[in-house]
């Protein structure tokens, strides 16, 4: 945004409830809960490579290409995909994908997949315009996905963790660096019951049941200025009594059980790691002064340049 401008709320009238919103580089995602009680993804933005489920020239011959919704639209190609009784139950986009969880514990992927973004093996490298089943995990249904930039963390029910997308930084957590995850890999975490997952852009974050974290991968891994990058789960030191955690490209945010906010990452353009400098690293994780908001973490919200903290 220019120096002096600014920017008008524009209101748009939903038919039901707003219960979750994802954003993706120039694409949004929300979860509406319509009034008679079932739930759909609507979608709005960029769709150059499919990220909203609209025909793009890179799939389907359509006249005129559709590369933009302004309007917030229902995501038919969801509906159509899923089973009967089937329904979304958390949505994520990454820069220019989208992913789907649902009530049966599948997951459903549309955008770019160049890095393995959409999990559904070989002939995914590419974008696709409508949803496809994310491959490879039938068996444990699934009850958390994460995705924020160009892969994505699952978390099972029986505990397991997974992983696709890019990797070239170690951030699966595997001991590799991996180009291409183009069909879902099992990690092998072994630090206990997993509470949370993040993904972030080159590193990844993982909550246990006992309040603990463990990052890999490289950048924003808040395990101190001389270890930036790991091919392993890594704990970070300091970090107690974690109650959720989120990441963006190269940042990350953690909340413990007293409602206060930890924040660590590279880069801190305008000042967006909310620890009162400007234009200086945060290596390890350092504590805000939001104690006494008591932080909300189910409505809070951390992008690449900002956060929105609500009590």
């Amino acid at each position: 945004m220019a120096a002096g401008s600014t920017v008008t709320p524009v209101v748009t009238n939903v038919s039901g409830k707003i219960f979750q919103i994802a954003c993706g580089r120039e694409h949004s995602a929300f979860l509406i809960e319509k009034p008679d009680r079932s739930t759909h993804v609507a979608v709005c933005g960029s769709n150059a490579f499919g990220q909203i489920g609209l025909d793009t020239p890179l799939r389907h011959a359509v006249d005129p290409p559709i590369l933009m919704s302004f309007a917030l639209s229902d995501l038919a190609s969801l509906d159509d995909a899923m089973a009967t009784g089937e329904s979304p139950v958390k949505v994520q986009c990454g820069m220019d994908h989208t992913v789907v969880l649902t009530s049966s514990g599948r997951a459903f992927a549309m955008g770019w997949g160049a890095d393995g973004q959409l999990g559904a093996g070989p002939n995914s490298a590419t974008a696709f315009s409508r949803p496809v089943l994310v491959s490879g995990l039938e068996e444990a249904p699934l009850t958390d996905i994460s995705s924020s930039t160009d892969f994505t963390l699952a978390l099972a029910a029986d505990n397991r963790l997974y992983y696709w997308g890019n990797a070239e930084y170690g951030q699966c957590m595997t001991g590799a660096k991996i180009d291409q995850v183009l069909t879902p890999i099992q990690v092998p975490f072994d630090f206990g019951r997993i509470k949370d997952i993040a993904a972030g852009g080159c590193h990844a974050l993982v909550l246990t049941d006992d309040g603990r974290v463990y990052s890999c991968g490289y950048g924003a891994l808040g395990l101190g200025p001389t270890t930036i990058a790991t091919l392993q789960p890594t704990l970070i030191e300091g970090l107690r009594d974690i109650e959720a955690i989120f990441a963006s490209t190269d940042r990350c945010i953690a909340i413990d059980s007293r409602h206060c906010v930890y924040s660590w990452g590279l880069g801190n353009a305008a000042g967006r790691l909310g620890n009162g400098t400007v234009g200086t690293n945060a290596f390890e994780p350092e504590l805000l002064d939001t104690c006494s908001l008591a932080t909300d973490s189910s409505i809070f919200a951390l992008g690449n340049d900002m956060a929105l903290i609500a009590n």
